[in-house]
């Protein structure tokens, strides 16, 4: 593996586990300072597009980065990880451009359904239900158990999908709720 792809891979790690952090305080947020005039959530609800938009944008560029020029080959697992955030590009693309805020539930549930997508790899990836893992055996299939990254002792890939999943919830729950009036 060339030493880009490590220094990558050491970096997307870094920011994962930032965003992680990123995560639990909009969460302390949402319990102990949960007020419509609080600067930090009014922050994230301006900007929740724009933020779910680079995200999504990140997201696909790297998965893609990862298969087609590294060529590590995706899991079934990662397919149908990438079939929801994907679209979100083309969602928050959209909202950027039309500005109706109509976007909201569906991004939502496409991001629900991204984020127990890979709940369930890391469960594989971490050794559980050995017998449903995706792969068959054949030589032609990539079994969701292999670690690409793995940094840290916890960070893979699909634990970066899975706190980018998270974070997606999280802003656009906040706008939601900033938004009732």
């Amino acid at each position: 593996m060339p030493a880009y792809v490590e220094n990558l891979n050491y970096i997307l790690s870094l920011g994962t586990i930032a965003l992680q952090i990123f995560c639990f305080i909009i969460v302390a947020n949402f319990l102990f300072f949960r007020k419509r005039d609080n600067a930090f959530l009014k922050f994230l609800h301006d900007y929740t597009f724009i933020i779910g938009f680079l995200t999504a944008l990140g997201a696909t560029a790297l998965s893609l980065f990862y298969s087609s020029v590294v060529g590590f080959p995706p899991c079934e697992l990662c397919w149908m990880q990438r079939i929801f955030i994907y679209p979100q590009v083309i969602l928050f693309g959209m909202e950027l451009y039309k500005k109706e805020k109509m976007i909201v539930d569906y991004s939502l549930v496409l991001a629900f359904v991204g984020t127990m997508i890979s709940l369930f790899h890391i469960y594989v990836e971490n050794g559980g239900a050995a017998n449903l893992a995706c792969s068959t055996g054949s030589t032609t299939e990539v079994s969701c158990a292999i670690r690409y990254i793995y940094e840290f002792g916890y960070v893979t890939m699909p634990v970066m999908a899975f706190s980018m999943g998270v974070f997606m919830i999280l802003i656009l729950s906040n706008y939601k709720y900033m938004s009732r009036k």
